[in-house]
């Protein structure tokens, strides 16, 4: 059993260093294209490489946001299946803490043990087993999930464990809840669908103009290159563009 145990922990940290080499590689590699674009566009010198370590930055925190929400959504997901498994493991009889194995047993062959939620409550059964209240290894869970929604419904089960109540009805109303955010979000993301496109397309609308008098104009454009008028110039519209490009992140995104 320890040997089988330590072989899928040496496999998950297998996987774990697979992810973060092709997160560093995706990352590097925009990072590249990036820096590449504002040197010919911008400087029309290897100079403007010099962004590269504030790119890899910024693109480094921008993708661990969009990995973070991802991870969020799916976890959101995955305890609502979570929360179905454990309200009819209730309505079939068993304890609180019986239920929630089976929930998760139950949980585990819906999804595979390669799920966000089946690896933060791995430690569930041989917690249980050491007699550790099942309140405490929730709290643990929602504490490092970052969900609003789990948080709550771990307070209330707390409550509701310690002086009693119908646990079906919380697990339902928090299930009901998560059901709610979660068709509000995508009506929200299919409203706004079209004014990300737009986003997106103003975003690359001052790079294509610049490759077009680039290509087309050079003299036109030209002055600004090589001299220290044209470099503040272009250090100028090089910070506006990344403000602009900011917010119109910021605009877009809507928090439920």
């Amino acid at each position: 059993m320890g040997k089988s145990g330590g072989i899928i922990a040496q496999g998950k940290v297998e996987v774990c260093r697979i992810l973060a080499y092709r997160n560093f590689l995706f990352q590097f590699e925009i990072t590249l294209a990036g820096s590449l674009l504002i040197a010919f566009l911008f400087y029309n010198s290897l100079w403007g490489m010099g962004y590269f370590p504030l790119l890899y930055f910024l693109s480094g925190r921008f993708l661990r946001q969009l990995r973070q929400k991802k991870e969020l959504k799916q976890l959101n997901l995955e305890f609502k299946d979570y929360m179905y498994a454990v309200s009819g493991a209730l309505a079939a009889g068993n304890s609180v803490e019986r239920s929630f194995l089976i929930g998760l047993h139950n949980f585990g062959q819906l999804y595979g043990g390669e799920s966000i939620l089946a690896g933060r409550l791995c430690e569930l059964e041989s917690r249980l087993s050491l007699s550790e209240p099942l309140e405490r290894i929730l709290f643990d869970f929602a504490k490092g999930s970052g969900s609003e929604d789990i948080e709550n419904f771990v307070e209330i089960f707390g409550y509701a464990k310690r002086g009693g109540g119908d646990f079906i009805h919380i697990i339902n109303t928090s299930i009901g809840r998560i059901c709610d955010k979660i068709e509000v979000t995508e009506e929200i993301h299919t409203v706004m669908a079209e004014k990300a496109l737009e986003q997106k397309v103003m975003c690359v609308v001052p790079l294509g103009i610049l490759l077009f008098f680039r290509m087309t104009s050079p003299e036109f454009i030209g002055k600004l290159y090589g001299n220290l008028f044209g470099i503040c110039i272009m250090t100028a519209a090089v910070a506006l563009y990344g403000i602009s490009f900011y917010l119109g992140l910021k605009i877009l995104e809507v928090e439920v």
